[in-house]
């Protein structure tokens, strides 16, 4: 049994939580992170970080960095193929398991306790801090985080998130040829009209491509038999290194995701982009206000840390998590037409890129999608409502 008590024990070594444990180690406090598997560790993931998302990290990048994206292709069925380019770089490729890795070590580097293979069995909150139990240990801390995903046993454990909406991925990665390559290179590829409530990718990673499938309704079967219909089409082929399945949270629906003593982050608190699926910009925002209210906590003994953290959550990332919601709900009952609205209109896809890119929140942008929605069977409007 490890007699330490820490200040914070967190629970998972994805980018919010390394990010978290950076940040607190910093500030001088007493930091665990349990991670369930050793690194380098896969995780089903896309491997897209948005230009937003690279400005919070904790440290760079750089050198895990295997592709920049700056063209978005659109691919309806089989035929109907629209390019959107962009200036600069708007989302930045890796592989999870080399970014998981790196985050962590910068975690190490900044005085983190970090504890590898340790699969997080139990845990106990207590008047004064709480307890966690794996396999092999029990450790004592005063404050503890969930940062473990989807399946988070901290929000199971504690009584949180228990009205969670999920959604089921499907992730196939090749090792590609030079020609399959340079064409890929700098591309995301996206098919929104041949899954229903969902969609299907293609992002390149210098030499690796990672095809995959998202979708509220299908199983994973299905998913599978339309990836492979898709990849088919594309005329997509490779040495396949691995074929995983994974539910992801869909976020938008105020939840609590604190006690008095834990608080979620990230996926395991739900902040999740319901329409594309993409959480690691929203794991490292909660971790950036969650850690600011722990030093205050620990350094003051401020004792309604995670009450500020919830409310801080509720105004800043759900407004846009419950848009994006909305959004999503909306574009899939009528994909094809939303990807005609957006071909018509794709000033609309320059206000997303701007998003992306941290200079716009998508509050803004639906309001501007919902006027050419609205009107935009005239095909008359004038580029000026876009300015």
């Amino acid at each position: 049994m490890d007699s330490k008590i820490y200040d914070v024990i967190i629970v998972g070594a994805g980018p919010g939580g390394s990010s978290l444990a950076a940040k607190l180690a910093e500030a001088g406090l007493h930091v665990l992170i349990l991670e369930k598997q050793s690194f380098p560790r896969y995780k089903v993931c896309g491997g897209g970080i948005t230009k937003r998302a690279l400005l919070k990290m904790p440290t760079a990048i750089t050198p895990i960095i295997r592709d920049q994206i700056t063209s978005f292709v659109t691919v309806e069925g089989n035929h109907d193929i629209q390019e959107f380019k962009h200036k600069t770089p708007f989302i930045y490729m890796v592989m999870r398991d080399e970014l998981d890795q790196l985050l962590a070590k910068h975690a190490v580097d900044c005085g983190v306790e970090l504890k590898e293979d340790s699969f997080v069995k139990k845990v106990v909150e207590c008047g004064g801090g709480g307890e966690v139990f794996t396999r092999d240990e029990k450790y004592s801390g005063r404050y503890l985080v969930g940062a473990n995903g989807v399946n988070s046993i901290v929000a199971k454990q504690v009584g949180l998130m228990s009205e969670r909406r999920k959604a089921l991925a499907l992730e196939y990665e090749f090792r590609c040829d030079q020609a399959t390559n340079a064409k890929y290179k700098n591309k995301v590829i996206i098919d929104y009209t041949r899954v229903p409530d969902g969609y299907i990718w293609i992002f390149p990673k210098n030499g690796i491509l990672s095809a995959g499938i998202g979708s509220y309704s299908l199983s994973q079967k299905l998913m599978s038999k339309y990836l492979l219909s898709f990849l088919d089409h594309q005329e997509m082929s490779g040495d396949l290194l691995s074929a995983k399945g994974s539910f992801l949270s869909a976020g938008g629906t105020r939840q609590p995701i604190m006690t008095q003593r834990t608080a979620l982050i990230g996926d395991a608190a739900g902040l999740v982009d319901s329409f594309a699926g993409e959480g690691i910009y929203y794991a490292l925002w909660s971790a950036e206000l969650l850690s600011d209210h722990l030093i205050k906590s620990i350094r003051d003994r401020y004792s309604e840390a995670f009450l500020t953290y919830q409310r801080d959550v509720d105004l800043t990332i759900m407004p846009e998590l419950s848009t994006l919601d909305q959004f999503g709900r909306k574009f899939y009952k009528n994909p094809k037409l939303m990807q005609k609205i957006v071909s018509r209109f794709p000033k609309l896809l320059s206000l997303v890129f701007d998003v992306l890119e941290g200079k716009r929140d998508y509050s803004k942008l639906y309001k501007k999608f919902n006027i050419v929605k609205s009107y935009g069977h005239f095909l008359n409007l004038k580029s000026s409502i876009f300015t």
